[in-house]
């Protein structure tokens, strides 16, 4: 029990550097490696996918974690340097909040044996979406690349949370948090998708 109680006092902790609802607002100051690093604390839909992320690939083996985790980052990267030189998705925010939908549903359903192909393309989207939104939003001061830096660092650190916690709880009742967790994401992402 103390587990789970350190685990929830984890995650409350985290989301509470969720300030805003979304990072995309354009009112972060930023001129490099650090600000580019709480990007993706500040927004409560980079977090609770990061997170769920890490909290999924648990459920999936390490050998496999591994290549997701790899995978969501370099997929992010590509989609920041692609908008920070000017590619840009009308409904990038949208693909963001779907994105809230798919890791949460992914974590309600629990251990789930999907092909390799299905899991690389729903992570590979989400990924390129989450960055085509921070690199179009770098602010022209800011140095870019060190900002993004920060961006993946930040990124890999929510993904590594989650995933050692997921570890942590995939034993006995507590596999159920993750569960929770998922369906909590779903709901927010349905939330500020249709409210």
């Amino acid at each position: 029990m103390k587990k789970i109680n350190a685990v929830l006092l984890i995650i409350t902790g985290l989301l509470g550097f969720s300030g805003q609802v979304f990072a995309h607002t354009g009112v972060l100051p930023a001129d490099g490696i650090g600000y580019g690093f709480m990007h993706p604390f500040l927004g409560l839909d980079h977090t609770l996918v990061m997170l769920g992320v890490g909290l999924w690939v648990a459920t999936q083996g390490l050998a496999v974690a591994g290549r997701i985790v790899a995978l969501f980052l370099l997929t992010m990267l590509a989609g920041a340097l692609l908008g920070l030189h000017g590619v840009q998705f009308a409904y990038v925010e949208t693909a963001i909040l779907l994105s809230l939908l798919v890791i949460g549903g992914l974590l309600v359903m629990g251990r789930l044996q999907l092909p390799v192909a299905t899991v690389a393309a729903l992570v590979a989207i989400s990924a390129v979406m989450h960055g085509l939104a921070h690199g179009s939003e770098i602010p022209a001061t800011a140095s870019a690349y060190s900002y993004l830096l920060g961006m993946v660092a930040a990124t890999g650190l929510l993904h590594l949370l989650g995933l050692s916690l997921g570890l942590l709880l995939n034993r006995g009742y507590a596999s159920l948090l993750p569960r929770l967790y998922g369906g909590a994401t779903a709901l927010v992402g349905a939330w500020l998708l249709f409210a």
